[in-house]
């Protein structure tokens, strides 16, 4: 026949061996039930107050929170900032080039316009050389708007 045991007759306990170690017992206590409840409200007295936490801990837990949290976002303002001015320094190398390339394309432009004003005579009579010559300008103005067109997007670029 064997007898039921009750709650007060087993407990398990942690005890510290060395730092990072911990050692689990049970006991078991079938005779002396009021030797062991005593040993066992010693042990809810020091779980007790290691569940209680001063003031401080969580005043010093904040504050690393609060630096963490703060330091995160200047970290990130910093990292867009320098983003920002990346994109700023690209934009402006490229709007240079395109300007370049838009005084290259003018220049060219004039140039042609220049040749038919002094040769129209010539010109006038060959036909099919002045169809290519017009179509080359009209390549030309197509290429002068696809510039400008791309240098008004960057110069739209946020800065």
């Amino acid at each position: 026949m064997s007898k039921p045991i009750r709650k007060n007759q087993v407990r398990f306990t942690r005890t510290a061996c060395s730092p990072g170690t911990e050692r689990w017992e049970l006991k078991l206590n079938i005779h002396n039930s009021a030797e062991f409840q005593a040993e066992g409200s010693r042990n809810a007295a020091v779980r007790e107050k290691r569940k209680r936490s001063s003031p401080g801990s969580w005043f010093v837990a904040f504050i690393l929170w609060a630096v963490m949290v703060f330091g995160g976002f200047f970290l990130a303002k910093q990292y867009f900032d320098q983003t920002i001015m990346a994109v700023q320094q690209t934009n402006a190398v490229n709007v240079q080039t395109l300007e370049a390339r838009l005084d290259n394309l003018g220049a060219n432009v004039k140039e042609i316009r220049e040749s038919l004003a002094t040769a129209g005579i010539t010109l006038s009579s060959s036909d099919s050389t002045q169809k290519e010559l017009n179509k080359k300008i009209e390549e030309l103005d197509a290429q002068l708007k696809n510039l400008e067109k791309s240098l008004n997007i960057l110069r739209e670029a946020p800065r």
